[in-house]
């Protein structure tokens, strides 16, 4: 029996070990996102321009009036850029498929491009209104970074973290406005603002990061099936499990999972987790239950996919 036990002690100093070094490689991952973010936004920016340059000298109706206010272009097509990786940092994280991947960065683009557009658009109003232009300019990429995430957590119903996580884009936002300002002033923003494209984005990719693992203290871990090993950080009130790509935490491959089969929150410093669906059975060290408060260590059942449950 102490063998079992040091055993079962080691495992889990094992799991909260790898969980930490998720957490860790998570910062590097969201850097890495913002990033490749900020040189999208910049490659499309040029083509964008590239293209206007061309329909501008073809005298097409209503073109020279878009190149006047061309700081609120460059706004559509920084946010297109951003947006379409940021709104797809979770499902690119946990390996969502494929469809749904794009599907979240087709609409990441659309929302970006809108948000590019007012946030950028304000900008140019402030400026009319004989506002400084780099206090402008700083508004518009900390509205930036905080729409960003408030479009993100207004469609995440499940979050319940909803200001803190915005007010985190919002500060991302308004240091990447810095950096980009600070660079323009030194003139070292690289070809067409590269540099400064790039660290803005992930100036607002790694504040969401960072308070995204300060929130993290529990952890789930796939202990059968197809994605056996897989560790699920909790880093929100609220999370749906099941089948559907909808869900938080999507369980693919597993026999009698339900498209929503259960959602796990928290409440007063302590997890529960109960059913979603009607029919949907759950089973926590292989009892079945509706609701119940979860402790280290519990081995939960859903359908044929067995989880445990980690305290970090």
């Amino acid at each position: 029996m102490k063998l079992i036990s040091q055993s079962i002690r080691e495992q889990f100093q094992i799991v909260q070990f790898i969980v930490l070094f998720m957490k860790s490689i998570r910062i590097l991952y969201y850097s890495t996102l913002g990033l490749i973010g900020g040189l999208s936004s910049w490659t499309i920016l040029q083509s964008g321009f590239h293209a206007f340059d061309i329909l501008s000298a073809s005298d097409i109706l209503g073109m020279n009036f878009i190149w006047a206010n061309s700081f609120i272009y460059e706004g559509a097509l920084i946010g297109l850029g951003l947006g379409m990786f940021l709104q797809a940092r979770v499902s690119l994280w946990y390996h969502h498929d494929l469809v749904h991947i794009l599907s979240k960065m087709f609409y990441g683009a659309i929302v970006g491009s809108a948000t590019g557009i007012l946030c950028f658009g304000l900008g140019q109003i402030l400026q009319i209104l004989y506002i400084s232009p780099i206090i402008s300019r700083l508004t518009s990429w900390t509205l930036l970074g905080l729409l960003f995430f408030l479009t993100t957590e207004y469609l995440s119903s499940h979050s319940r973290m909803f200001w803190p996580r915005i007010i985190s884009g919002g500060i991302g936002g308004f240091l990447g406005g810095i950096i980009f300002e600070l660079l323009m002033l030194y003139q070292i923003s690289g070809p067409e603002h590269l540099y400064g494209l790039i660290l803005a984005g992930i100036s607002i990719s790694l504040l969401i990061g960072m308070y995204e693992n300060r929130a993290t203290s529990f952890a789930l871990r796939v202990l059968s099936g197809k994605q056996e090993g897989q560790i699920f950080l909790l880093d929100q009130h609220k999370f749906t499990l099941g089948h559907s790509s909808r869900n938080d935490f999507v369980l693919n491959g597993y026999a009698e999972v339900c498209n929503l089969h259960a959602h796990i929150y928290k409440k007063d410093n302590q997890v529960f987790i109960e059913n979603e669906e009607e029919g949907s059975e759950i089973l926590v060290n292989y009892r079945q239950i509706d609701q119940q408060a979860m402790k280290k260590g519990d081995v939960i059942k859903i359908g044929t996919a067995l989880l445990q449950y980690y305290e970090i």
